[in-house]
């Protein structure tokens, strides 16, 4: 098709193996991995490939009908690649594009410095951010991976995390196939489906986000025996609780979980291991090999143990930064000594355990994904019911956090909270939208003008419990 060493290269694909044919494909002629959830609404998809400027989009049929919306915006891209049945859309079928390729390696020269692709992250200005990262850096994340949860070539390892989030493919994906390992690809989440998949290919190894964990120790379907063959279960995306832990241990006493903490940036940061103390579980752990990893505080002085800081991490696992976009670059390396801050804020003790103890940039996770609030706040304020409002996230039983909007209706405007709830529907993906929207006489904020968004916490949670 043309591409060549730089040229970006666009997928909106679930856990297919065609997904892995692209991504390696794409590595090896040296082009940049645009990678794209699909849970994303056409307006993400159309600003993200509109702003990567990417040259070739590939696409599951099942997402075919949302980029026949928008096809006419999407200037640079060339060709479309459909995997499966395009309707409407004039795309090239994927045995088609398989057919005319060439049967040699390309000569492109490659360097492990030069870029592999860039998995989008929320962003703190209400835009999603293209997480540039170098071959290296992912191979060492993917070699980390492989070392901290042992894996081998014996294993069978179940692909369950979507491979468009960096946990998914570059960190679990890339470690199995890395590993020699035989990877079961699961094309959408379902703990039934997944449940029979490990019976019927013997899986033996699986990374999840906690909520799918959950989603199996409680479903009706749930059989110990079914799952006789796993034996090693990640998690990552969002802490494992000591309760989900526990319920492994108890009804899955051969399985060790493994939990681990780290960001689209970074890879893989820490690791809490089966043997370590139950009074740890609910902690992330300790570093993971191969990295500096330092707790500071606001002048980059490092805490004490018990002390709340900043955790800030480096190494050659750390990303390049943000594609095309200095000013969030600059504030992640804000030292200037390639220290990267993560925004998250974490307590050591004096073993060198890890506790989370917070989000320095109101980062909430929701389902093992990271959502910045910002993001749905500057799509409700340009609603012309919205005079103003904010978004927090609150405890839920199923996806870990769930965003609640606050908001105060504009001068002679009635905001209604279905039609807001549609607005967002319309815009962002599910993930992103709120849970509930609130309206309010007034959004509580500091002297100095910055909206008190514990406050506002708080008084939610206090009106749940009674």
């Amino acid at each position: 098709l043309g591409m060549g060493k730089g040229d970006r290269v666009a997928v909106i694909c679930p856990n297919i193996a065609e997904y892995a044919l692209i991504h390696f494909g794409a590595a090896r002629l040296g082009c940049v991995l645009v990678n794209l959830s699909t849970m994303y609404a056409v307006e993400e998809i159309a600003t993200i490939i509109g702003r990567t400027r990417a040259s070739v989009l590939v696409v599951d049929g099942e997402i075919c009908p949302r980029i026949a919306e928008i096809r006419a915006r999407l200037d640079c891209v060339r060709p479309i690649v459909s995997i499966g049945p395009s309707g409407a859309l004039d795309a090239i079928g994927f045995e088609e594009f398989l057919a005319s390729g060439y049967a040699a390696l390309p000569a492109t020269a490659l360097a492990d410095t030069d870029p592999l692709g860039m998995p989008f992250t929320g962003g703190t200005t209400g835009q999603p951010k293209g997480t540039l990262v170098t071959h290296k850096a992912r191979h060492i994340s993917a070699y980390t991976t492989a070392l901290e949860h042992e894996l081998t070539a014996a294993d069978v390892v179940a692909a369950v995390t979507p491979l468009y989030h960096a946990v998914g493919l570059y960190i679990w994906f890339q470690a199995a196939i890395l590993t020699g390992c035989t990877c079961v690809l699961i094309r959408r989440w379902d703990a039934q489906a997944f449940i029979d998949a490990v019976a019927r290919h013997e899986v033996s190894a699986v990374m999840t986000v906690p909520v799918q964990l959950r989603d199996v120790l409680k479903d009706t379907t749930f059989d110990a025996a079914k799952l006789s063959s796993l034996k090693k279960i990640g998690s990552g995306g969002a802490t494992v609780s000591a309760e989900i832990i526990a319920r492994c241990i108890a009804l899955l006493p051969g399985v060790s979980v493994v939990d681990h903490y780290g960001q689209s940036e970074t890879g893989p940061l820490t690791f809490l291991k089966p043997w370590d103390p139950p009074e740890k579980f609910g902690s992330i752990g300790r570093p993971a090999i191969g990295g500096d990893m330092r707790i500071v505080d606001t002048e980059g002085k490092p805490v004490q143990p018990g002390e709340i800081g900043e955790i800030v991490v480096r190494g050659d696992f750390v990303f390049e930064g943000y594609f095309e976009n200095p000013e969030e670059t600059a504030l992640y390396f804000r030292s200037g000594d390639r220290w990267g801050w993560t925004g998250d804020l974490g307590i050591v003790d004096e073993d060198g355990y890890i506790t989370l103890a917070g989000r320095s940039k109101d980062m909430i996770v929701t389902g093992g994904i990271n959502v910045y609030p910002r993001e749905l706040e500057v799509l409700l304020e340009q609603h012309p019911s919205v005079g103003e409002c904010t978004v927090i996230g609150v405890p839920d039983e199923k996806w870990g956090e769930a965003l609640v909007a606050y908001v105060v209706s504009a001068p002679g405007h009635a905001a209604d909270n279905g039609a807001l709830i549609a607005f967002c529907g319309a815009h962002l993906a599910p993930f992103k939208r709120p849970r509930e929207v609130r309206f309010t006489d007034e959004i509580p904020k500091t002297p100095a003008g910055k909206i008190q968004k514990p406050r506002l916490r708080e008084a939610y949670l206090a009106g749940q419990t009674g």
